[in-house]
This record gives C-alpha cells, structure tokens and sequence, in this order.
C-alpha cells in the first residue's frame, strides 16, 4: 500500500485521525419527503444518531450534471464539510450559492470540531455518512469532503483511512498522520492563503501526493487562515466536476468545458498584466490540470513554458524561496522566544513585523510583496501557538506562564477575542470577578458570541446572576 511518507506527520496544527470503517451505500430512502429545497436548514439531527446534527442545503434547481437512479430519481452529488469549530452553518452559508449553481447537496457537521478524539470523530462520521447515503437521493460515485483548517485534516484522514469517497477540498491545512498504510485514493484539491501560517505545508504535499498516485491540484488565493471567498472555492467544484466527466460518471459537456476554460484564461491574462508571474505560473497549470483529457491544452503548456523562461519570473521564484526559508528560521526563533524571552522583548519584537506596513509608517523603500506576506504568516503561525500553549497553561494552572503567554497572544493578534477571555478565566479564579467581567466585555466586543462556552465555563459560575453578568448576556449575539 501507499505511503504519504513522514511529511504529513509533521504537522502544524493537532493531527486528527479517523479509525476504518465500512461505509454504506445506496440512492437514499425514497418514502421519506425531503428538507425544503433552496433553503439553508441550520440544524437537522441524525436519524441514525438524533445526538449528532448538521446543517444542510438541498439545491432547488435541477443539478447541472444530474444522473439518474435505478428507480429513475434524480441523483445529487454531495459535499460534506467539516468546520475546525464544528460550525456547519458556516461552510453551509459560505457555499450554498455554488451549491445551487453546480447542483450539489451540501451538509456541515454541526459536532466535528478540533480537540476531539479519534473514536469521537469516527461517530461522528459514521452517523454523516449513513444519513447521506440512506436518507438522500444521492449520487454513490459523487460523494465528496470539504474541510478548512482542522476540518481539512478530518476530510483528509476521513477519505484516506475511513469511508471511500471521490475526492476533497482541503482548505488551509493539509493532511494528519502519516506513516500508516492508505486505504483509499481519491482527487485532492488543496486551496490555501499567501497569507496562510500553512502555505509551505500545502505547497509541500506536491510531491508525496503524487508519488502516492493521488490526482490533485494545488492553488494559492491572497488571503489568510480562513475558509476561503466562495469565488475562491469554485474552482473546486469546478475540478470536481470536470475531473467526473473525464472519469465517464458524466456525460462530457462542451459548453461547461469551453466556460470553464474561458474563465481560467481570463485570470490568467488578468495576472500577467499586473506582473504577477508566480500566480500566473500557477494559473496556467491549473487550466492545464482542469482542462486535459477534456479539450486540447498543448497552447496553454507552451505559454506556461514561456512563463517559466522569463527571467523575471526566476527572480520572483527565487526571491520567494528564500523568504521561504528565512520564514522558517524566524518561526523557529519565536518558538524559542516565547519561553526565553521577556515581554518588553516581545513588544519591540512584534512591532517589527508589523510596523512596516501601517499606514505612515514606511522603511523609506518598497516592500517586497513576499516579505508583507512572510511577516503576516509569522504572526498568524505565532498567534496559533500561543493560543495552543496559553490554553494547555491555563488548563493546567500554570498562571505565571498563562499570564505571559496571553499578553504575548494578544500582541501578536490583538483583534482576537481568546486572550480576553482565557485571561478573563485567570482573574475568576483569583475572584476579581469585576476585572474578569472587563475582560469578558472586550472579548464580546471584539466578536465573542459562544454563550454555550461562556455559561459552561468552570470559573465563571461565581459570576453568574450578578448585573454585571446579566448585562454581559445581553450584548452578546
């Protein structure tokens, strides 16, 4: 069997896995009437596990590329998504307009979240997957996950390790584990942001992708750690249905390949007028990827050779990767710093990744795209990390190093509401509860709106039933 080799052990975020299980098949339950269509229903429990619950969008318009049953039904094709913070709306929301465009079935996991344990989201697959194969007319040979973050490791592991599927999205994350056997192989489109903490571990699945014989493809968007813009995400389903077509599950639509085509070269002559060679580069071989075995692609791999050869575009390749490394190295010193250094050295340490590029505040010279995007990661990455060690500080009591660790937190993210609200923990537990409250009210401002989280906290149950907790209440979402 096939390896990913060790690559896909060494992972940034906490690996997840899924133990192996049979999955079900067949074309839905046919006497049971479906959710309204066209509608976004927030949550419906299992009927196989009514405990566990997903969002769930049914397209209303008949599916672009539709197939046909044994009874003559209708046959959607499906995305199951899994949210780092098991937030199935949230993908459900994001993508319900393609959805409906491209004819899929679309279900988010309202319980698989980061933190769990393997036995815990193997449930929560095998009750997902038995609901679609069981309760929706749903095509067998078009089943498909989509993840971000956490929530592409689970897809990952999830179709490498558990229940066999056609292929999935994996968005800024790549895969857990690694040194097992794989079970399944499927299509694999990874989207990740130039701003992402994880860029080079998504750019690096390239080659163990495909020496495991893993038909993928591989694209960068300018954006951050988060579930990636709809318009963004397209090309997935784009790829998906495309690579169905040449896969002969269904029938081949010249109209949606010339479309298809088009829209790709239009971008791609959008990014080499502004010079942007290297997303260029990476533009031309996705259409080739889209596009062979579909339509001829010898004009797009002659451009893309072309590209290859400019001189220009060798600089911005080798500019690149050497910010690249330097990345590494500087991410390697601030996984050192956060328990040597103190935080007056983090102050200035920090303003030196951000100062640069706020407004007036300018080095005198132009800044190189690679370097803006560089420094946005590192604090991404270190935002991540004190998150991580913060937590586990104040989950074992450690309230020395949870007192720095947090302001270090907050002074690499200081839109992010979780250093208030941990720090918020820590002065409940010393009973200033009107200091805790303080903080709880600038987490809320800044967007915290888990009241689940928020009554069920430990240490906050000495607050409760105060005016100042009461009030809380009221301005949370």
């Amino acid at each position: 069997m096939r390896c990913l080799l060790t690559l896909l052990a060494g992972c940034t975020l906490l690996i997840l896995a899924c133990s192996c299980s049979n999955g079900s098949s067949g074309q839905g339950n046919s006497t049971r009437s479906l959710p309204e269509q066209g509608v976004i229903h927030e949550k419906i429990a299992c009927t196989g596990d009514p405990g566990k619950t997903y969002a769930l969008f049914i397209p209303s318009t008949t599916a672009l590329h539709k197939r046909s049953g044994s009874n003559g039904n209708l046959l959607y094709p499906v995305i199951v998504a899994f949210d780092p913070h098991g937030d199935g709306l949230l993908p459900v929301t994001l993508y319900k307009n393609l959805a409906e465009k491209y004819g899929f079935i679309l279900v988010g996991s309202n319980d698989s979240k980061n933190g769990l344990q393997q036995e815990q989201v193997s449930d929560i697959v095998t009750a997902l997957m038995h609901e679609v194969h069981t309760v929706y007319p749903v095509d067998t040979n078009r089943i498909y996950l989509l993840g971000f973050s956490g929530g592409a490791r689970i897809a990952a592991m999830t179709a490498m390790y558990q229940v066999p599927v056609k292929g999935v999205i994996g968005c800024g994350a790549g895969f857990g584990g690694g040194g097992q056997p794989i079970r399944y192989i499927f299509d694999y489109f990874g989207i990740v942001g130039t701003a992402d903490f994880n860029m080079s571990e998504m750019q690096n699945l390239e080659e163990p992708l495909t020496n495991a014989g893993f038909r993928h493809f591989i694209t960068t968007f300018p954006g951050k750690h988060a579930w990636p813009p709809a318009v963004v995400t397209e090309d997935g389903f784009i790829w998906i249905s495309l690579n169905a077509m040449k896969d002969g599950i269904l029938a081949k639509d010249d109209v949606f390949i010339s479309e298809a085509g088009t829209v790709l070269g239009n971008r791609l002559a959008g990014l080499k007028s502004d010079d942007n060679l290297i997303a260029a580069a990476c533009l031309c071989r996705e259409k080739i990827a889209f596009m062979e075995g579909l339509s001829s692609v010898e004009k797009d791999k002659q451009e893309l050779q072309i590209l290859e050869s400019r001189p220009d575009y060798q600089s911005q390749v080798a500019y690149r990767n050497t910010v690249l490394k330097k990345e590494e190295e500087e991410k390697q010193e601030l996984i050192r710093a956060l328990q040597e250094k103190d935080l007056a050295w983090w102050k200035k340490e920090i303003s030196k990744y951000e100062g640069p590029y706020k407004a007036g505040n300018s080095r005198g010279r132009r800044i190189n795209p690679e370097d803006t995007l560089k420094d946005r990661r590192l604090m991404a990455f270190l935002s991540l990390f004190c998150y991580m060690n913060a937590s586990s500080a104040v989950a074992k009591q450690e309230e020395q190093a949870a007192i720095k660790t947090i302001a270090v937190y907050e002074m690499a993210d200081s839109s992010n509401a979780e250093p208030n609200y941990l720090r918020a923990i820590l002065l409940a537990r010393r009973s200033e509860n009107e200091a805790a409250i303080a903080q709880l009210r600038i987490a809320v401002k800044k967007g915290f709106a888990d009241k689940q989280r928020l009554t069920g906290q430990q240490e906050f149950q000495s607050l409760k039933g105060s005016p100042s907790w009461e009030d809380l209440q009221k301005t949370m979402k």
